[in-house]
């Protein structure tokens, strides 16, 4: 049986396949304790595994595998929040971001390498899908930042490179391991996951009423504008985006579904704009958060923040609330829409992304 990523498995799994793989019964009582070393404790590798005698440890090591990812680079910003580069071993890198969250920390996860949808606002989208991570890739971001920065994360955002429902089952698989009491301790509504709206996948994900936070990016709430801006409106529309929305907001119990929206100058900032949002975002409790663009594309131009003020403050009778980000670390290119921007050739940058384009 080949060895199985340790940082991937619940406990219960890993005892599962330590059995499975012929443990003896001393080496089944190691596997928990070599679990919470490196999930609670950080231990970067089986070799650093405390209290197992050497022989007990190769014996782990036939079993379970693992290994950190690579820090390829770490760019600190102003505001505390650091981007790091992250090399697999089969040489992708992905990134992920830190960012200090009153006295609290908190980590922006990928999970692809690249991205298929093409969205215009995003440097990720240029890159085309190179592959989903596995389970363990993903945890292994949070495992390799804390054990960098020597801090405890206790929140995690999946709004870093890729599509996370189009990676479904490792990210639901990643998630349950982050929120393992004798692990990482993280509680599920602390993790929170943002969707371009893979309609398939809202709504399982609303059948099965899992824990975490799911927030969609509608970039416009006028459908023409939103399928200049993101492709994916080609696969599912608007319409039957929002009928999604509204079944995952009726699993919700009264909270606030959380709607993400891109300020563009002289594009989303319209009264049409308002007018639209009043005819579709009907039949459901939501926040808008209006994310001021960070530029990609030459094509698209960032508002001022008096702007952004000025055309909010019109949503603002229309009785639901309404936020604007503050973006991290967008001196670094850590910011939204910005991960992977350093990754980029010029053709690339200068290319327009299309739907599904591959590396």
């Amino acid at each position: 049986m080949a060895q199985v990523p340790l940082a991937g498995l619940t406990l219960d799994a890993a005892r599962h396949h330590g059995s499975a793989a012929g443990l003896d019964a001393f080496g089944l009582e190691l596997v928990p304790r070599a679990w919470r070393q490196i999930m609670r404790d950080g231990a970067a590798g089986l070799h650093l595994l405390q209290d197992i005698n050497p022989r007990k440890r190769a014996a782990l090591a036939a079993v379970f595998s693992h290994q950190l990812p690579e820090i390829a680079s770490t760019h600190a910003s102003w505001d505390k929040s650091v981007r790091y580069a992250l090399r697999l071993p089969d040489g992708a890198i992905v990134e992920a971001v830190l960012i200090p969250h009153h006295g609290l920390w908190s980590v922006c996860l990928s999970s692809q390498a690249g991205c298929a949808l093409a969205c215009q606002f995003c440097a990720t989208g240029r890159m085309g899908l190179q592959r989903n991570l596995l389970a363990h890739e993903i945890t292994g971001q949070v495992l390799a930042i804390q054990h960098h920065a020597r801090v405890r994360v206790s929140d995690l955002v999946f709004m870093g490179m890729g599509e996370p429902l189009q990676n479904e089952h490792e990210v639901l698989a990643a998630c349950a391991v982050f929120a393992e009491n004798e692990g990482m301790q993280i509680g599920r509504r602390r993790m929170v996951i943002s969707t371009a709206g893979i309609v398939p996948a809202i709504d399982r994900f609303a059948a099965a009423g899992h824990k975490m936070k799911l927030v969609f990016s509608l970039g416009s709430a006028v459908p023409e504008k939103r399928a200049q801006l993101m492709p994916i409106q080609e696969l599912w529309p608007f319409e039957r985006l929002l009928a999604s929305i509204r079944n995952y907001a009726a699993t919700l119990r009264g909270r606030y579904v959380t709607l993400e929206y891109i300020a563009i100058r002289n594009l989303t900032l319209g009264d049409d704009d308002i007018e639209a949002i009043k005819k579709h975002l009907t039949g459901f409790k939501f926040i808008l958060n209006i994310i001021p663009l960070n530029p990609v594309d030459p094509l698209l131009e960032a508002p001022t923040r008096e702007e952004v003020l000025a055309w909010s403050s019109r949503l603002r009778p229309l009785g639901f609330p309404v936020k604007i980000r503050r973006s991290s670390g967008r001196d670094q290119f850590s910011a939204c829409g910005q991960l992977g921007r350093t990754l980029l050739s010029a053709t690339d940058l200068a290319e327009a992304p299309r739907m599904g384009r591959a590396v």
